[in-house]
């Protein structure tokens, strides 16, 4: 099959898809992402065909007025922010649509478009996908809810996901889809349960590439939701290791990764600093990702290392423990890795998968990015590397999560609902 998969976003929403683009081609399909036209040279660097989009999303992420309300964290300043991130990327439907053209199937990311449009018009089957809980439950509280994700019970935890959807569909989600939805005369959609009810119809399966040992899957959810296990994109076959990291790792004890990913903190220089006190208070060791990460390579001592892009899956298992932001596949990739995890959120589904993290008892609670102190990450770093306990419970879910493959799962459950078309 060509299977079309459309996401949007910065690195880190784009390398799950990446990584099950690979599957799919190992599989024997034939994949093609469309999304932000500033990830084509490393999409093709795995062999993985491209349909660039125009608008990036990265790109919007860099403007200092985007920057600014990131690091305010007010939630009407972000809620604008995400609507203009929206309206903006209203174009890329076009691209996607152009490329939906000569698909046999369409996966659609929570931060894609176009997959009920494609089955719509052009009668081809589809599939949805997300990196983070979607459907609602009385399980937990919305992921979405950032500061506010906490629960008082089950009616609360269902509210909470009915809310968000209404925010997330009247504020961003409808006026987008319906704009585009009219270009291609189809009728209009007034919800996400509408739409859910109409993929329902369809037997549209919903995919989510996380791992039950994680998130277990809600005893609510019907049988179209998917939990499949993470999609890990390991490093390319020519991608090695830089010399001076391999030699900073031979040169004594494991040390804390540090990083923040695709999220730009602000302040670098003081983070960067109060990253350097905690390593000095707590006698550690550390590997620190600049990048996009709002971290300014500084002159550090001996025990200090800076780097600028290295593979997760390759650096993670060598580390003592990682410290991040919590993006969903940091996070997994954390977890893979079997060490302890340190997750100074800032917005939205990171507060939620710091407290999966505490609550899975493989790492401490941690004070979010703009409340953070050198002293209160000293001693989060205290903790990850004396608490066997924890080290223990971190290494048996890393083990657990190892055994899944949640990209041959994803693959075989699109497999199967093409067959079914």
């Amino acid at each position: 099959m060509k299977i079309l998969i459309s996401t949007l976003g910065t690195r880190g929403d784009v390398q799950p898809y990446l990584a099950l683009a690979v599957g799919l081609q190992q599989a024997g399909h034939h994949a093609t992402i469309a999304t932000s036209h500033n990830f084509t040279e490393w999409i093709q660097s795995y062999g993985v065909g491209v349909h660039p989009t125009q608008f990036s999303v990265q790109e919007f992420m860099q403007q200092p007025e985007t920057q600014a309300t990131m690091k305010s964290g007010n939630p009407v300043r972000l809620f604008r922010m995400m609507r203009g991130v929206m309206s903006q990327s209203v174009a890329a439907m076009d691209d996607m649509w152009s490329a939906a053209q000569t698909a046999d199937f369409v996966v659609q990311s929570g931060t894609g478009s176009g997959a009920l449009e494609a089955a719509s018009k052009l009668g081809i089957p589809a599939a949805f996908s997300y990196v983070i809980p979607f459907a609602p439950t009385r399980a937990f509280p919305s992921f979405f809810l950032g500061p506010l994700h906490f629960s008082l019970g089950e009616g609360y935890n269902h509210f909470t996901h009915t809310l968000m959807h209404r925010v997330l569909w009247s504020g961003m989600g409808g006026p987008m889809t319906n704009q585009w939805r009219k270009k291609l005369s189809l009728k209009p959609w007034h919800s996400y349960g509408e739409q859910r009810t109409y993929a329902r119809q369809l037997g549209i399966p919903a995919l989510y590439g996380f791992s039950q040992h994680v998130v277990p899957k809600p005893a609510d959810w019907d049988e179209h939701q998917h939990i499949t296990g993470y999609w890990f994109l390991d490093a390319s076959a020519d991608w090695q290791p830089a010399p001076d990291l391999l030699r900073f790792l031979e040169s004594g004890p494991p040390p804390i990764y540090m990083g923040f990913g695709s999220i730009n903190v602000g302040d670098s220089d003081n983070k960067t600093r109060l990253i350097l006190r905690a390593l000095e208070l707590s006698g550690q060791r550390g590997v620190l990702l600049t990048g996009w990460g709002g971290l300014t390579q500084l002159t550090a001592p001996p025990n200090v290392l800076f780097v600028d892009n290295v593979s997760h899956a390759w650096l993670f298992p060598r580390m003592a423990a990682v410290m991040h932001h919590g993006g969903a596949g940091t996070t997994g990739a954390g977890l893979r890795a079997g060490v302890p995890s340190i997750i100074t959120p800032l917005v939205g589904d990171q507060v939620a998968w710091a407290e999966t993290v505490v609550r899975l008892g493989v790492g401490p609670r941690a004070p979010g990015i703009n409340r953070l102190t050198a002293e209160k990450l000293a001693e989060a770093i205290q903790t990850v590397v004396s608490d066997s306990a924890m080290r223990a419970r971190a290494a048996a879910l890393g083990e657990k999560i190892r055994a899944e493959n949640g990209i041959a799962c994803a693959a075989e459950l699109i497999e199967r609902h093409a067959a079914q078309r």
